[in-house]
């Protein structure tokens, strides 16, 4: 059984239990925690807001599971929309759904309905095929292969029958990353630039010590150096990585070896901060490593290093300016910082903005407003494929957050053409606050329902 354990650290990997009223989603939180956390009752509601609980698997790793309200997808008003609501939001959160049926009732058309719009996020799904201990339940167990999803596990909440192996299966799925030797604690803030421009000594002056070698020799950092420090009750790692040059200029093997180093450091970051030297202005290099932050999908912030040596010049400072905004036209509205590693200029602005582009990356779009915005996008400029042709939408739904992305529902199965992608983030961006967080959509053909299984034979757990 999993042990409970107290928040703490990142970001947890997610279980969501999800599912109409009334299936036992809460008896079975409470079975799979080990806990009674959970509020059970035979009347429908009475979970109304998400409840989460943060747990630990035999094998050291960390994750949480969270028990929502019940779903009533035609829900208009009052308390049952509001937790519809809330359930979604878990949803889309999620890493790995589990919906919730009561096998004695069977699939319901609400239970087909709900299922389609899991199908819809594109999210892992696994079924338990609730009260298995009634002969009902136990008799009608193939009905859960309607709903098109692989995995079935037949379960009582209340008599643990089955629960076991449901949990097994939950923790096996967890990634490697959770285990405790490569866990990261805090944020993790990468700092990305070309050789030589002041990355260690930033790191240094965050930290207030010399833990990261500087010299001006280009390429003293080799390997990427982790660094744990916490600032205000706040837990960062900083990330400090090798120069990255450009491809033809990289010869020497080792030297090879960093940059790749570099880039899969940026990769597991959740914050790049990209630092250029001021003194210099920007070059082609400096843009380049920001289109891999971008590529990678990570939050980002802009940093002209050596401002001290243009304190005194308002000409190359609007300069510079002007060439930040010409040049990284691509980067989001990330912000434009400007420091000194050598005096100390703007330092303490640092953290404070990666937590607010980390806060950003966890943008959540309401679902009407979302769709409200985007028609009126679409009304202002015709939507366009990737092959010029246009094409139609009819509705879009966030399918995550950290960073988002969003699933664009269509009349074909085409990428967006990337002057019209990057027209509807700037929309997007118009609405909300989303300075240095990457959007990104995908589309979807139609708008089918879940496929039916049929002659599927039953089994309790995909091996």
């Amino acid at each position: 059984m999993a042990k409970p354990r107290t928040p703490a650290g990142p970001r947890l990997y997610s279980v969501a239990l999800v599912g109409r009223p009334n299936v036992g989603k809460s008896a079975l939180f409470n079975r799979l925690s080990g806990t009674r956390k959970a509020l059970v009752h035979d009347r429908p509601g009475m979970t109304r807001d998400s409840f989460s609980l943060d747990l630990v698997s035999e094998s050291g790793r960390r994750w949480r599971l969270v028990d929502t309200g019940g779903l009533d997808l035609d829900a208009a008003g009052g308390f049952a929309a509001w937790t519809s609501e809330k359930a979604l939001d878990a949803v889309v959160d999620a890493d790995l759904i589990v919906l919730v049926l009561d096998g004695a009732d069977g699939v319901l058309p609400e239970d087909q309905r709900i299922g389609g719009r899991l199908r819809a996020l594109g999210k892992p799904v696994v079924i338990a095929w609730n009260k298995i201990d009634r002969k009902e339940a136990e008799q009608g167990l193939e009905q859960g292969y309607e709903l098109g999803f692989d995995d079935l596990f037949g379960v009582s909440a209340v008599h643990g029958i089955g629960t076991d192996e449901l949990l097994e299966e939950l923790e096996r799925r967890l990634p490697e990353d959770l285990d405790p030797e490569t866990r990261v604690e805090g944020l993790p803030v990468a700092i990305i630039g070309r050789p030589n421009v002041g990355k260690s000594s930033i790191v240094n002056r965050i930290l207030g010590s010399e833990r990261v070698m500087v010299s001006e020799i280009a390429g003293t950092t080799r390997n990427p150096v982790d660094v744990l420090m916490t600032r205000g009750g706040k837990s960062y790692v900083l990330v400090d990585t090798a120069g990255i040059r450009r491809k033809g200029k990289t010869t020497d093997s080792a030297e090879l070896l960093s940059v790749v180093a570099a880039r899969k450091a940026m990769e597991r970051a959740r914050v790049a901060i990209i630092i250029f030297d001021a003194s210099e202005g920007i070059t082609a290099q400096d843009a380049h490593i920001a289109g891999y932050a971008e590529e990678a999908r990570r939050g980002l912030i802009l940093v002209a290093n050596k401002w001290d040596l243009l304190v005194d010049d308002e000409k190359a400072q609007e300069d510079l300016r002007d060439d930040v905004r010409r040049r990284f036209v691509f980067t989001r509205g990330a912000a434009f910082m400007t420091v000194s590693a050598k005096t100390g200029l703007g330092i303490d602005k640092l953290l404070p903005e990666a937590d607010a582009v980390a806060r950003r990356l966890a943008t959540k779009f309401p679902t009407g407003e979302l769709n409200r915005v985007l028609k009126r996008a679409f009304e202002a400029q015709l939507p366009k494929g990737k092959s010029g042709r246009e094409m139609k939408i009819r509705y879009a739904v966030q399918v995550a957050s950290d960073p988002p992305l969003i699933r664009l529902f269509s009349d074909r199965d085409e990428p967006l053409h990337f002057s019209f992608e990057r027209f509807l983030q700037n929309r997007l961006r118009e609405n909300w606050d989303l300075a240095g967080v990457p959007l990104k959509f995908i589309i979807r053909k139609g708008d089918e329902g879940p496929p039916r299984a049929a002659n599927r034979p039953a089994r309790q757990r995909k091996r």
